[in-house]
């Protein structure tokens, strides 16, 4: 059966990675900004940073596994064959700039690092010139991952409010789902 909209695993995945990633993002960056200004700021930063970015490695795999098995979404009216072509092409290069991201965001590593405060992972790679290159690496894959991530939004909202072909709204939830608060007067 092809559906209208996305399953409810596949719109948990795919909005827990993009507010990691967008968050990640802006972090990674407000980092490189205080590293040397306010140290407990980054290392705050940093933990979080490296917490979530190991919570969206498991998801990523998740996801681009379930990518196999999902059910089948029914494909855009208003798309053209190109048009479709386009978006599977972004949607690779996303799939790939997000694993070259986390690998060599592991890889870049020096030292072990704190899971929220909770324990420690080990990094990999200990060697101070492979550290580097990949640390090199993972700064151009982040500026390409969030150009990429720009051009994915700006496509959404294209198709949302220009095509009014309502893409977002196969990401979220059945409107009977979506939890409202009616305030009635008189009861609290």
């Amino acid at each position: 059966m092809i559906q209208k909209r996305y399953d409810a695993l596949s719109r948990v995945l795919h909005w827990s990675m993009a507010l990691i990633i967008i968050y990640a993002t802006i972090a990674g960056y407000v980092m490189h900004l205080v590293i040397d200004s306010h140290p407990a700021i980054f290392h705050v930063l940093s933990v979080i940073n490296m917490s979530l970015s190991t919570i969206a490695a498991g998801l990523f795999v998740v996801r681009w596994v379930w990518r196999s098995f999902r059910p089948k979404i029914k494909t855009m009216a208003s798309g053209t064959v190109l048009d479709r072509n386009i978006a599977k092409f972004v949607h690779g290069i996303l799939y790939s700039l997000m694993f070259f991201v986390f690998v060599t965001g592991f890889l870049m590593l020096k030292e072990p690092f704190w899971f929220f405060w909770l324990f420690k992972i080990p990094n990999i790679v200990s060697e101070p010139a492979i550290n580097a290159y990949f640390f090199t690496l993972h700064r151009v894959s982040c500026a390409l991952l969030a150009f990429t991530v720009v051009v994915h939004i700006a496509a959404a909202l294209y198709h949302q409010y220009w095509m009014r072909d309502n893409i977002i709204e196969r990401l979220l939830p059945p409107k009977g789902v979506a939890l409202t608060f009616k305030h009635k007067k008189g009861r609290i």
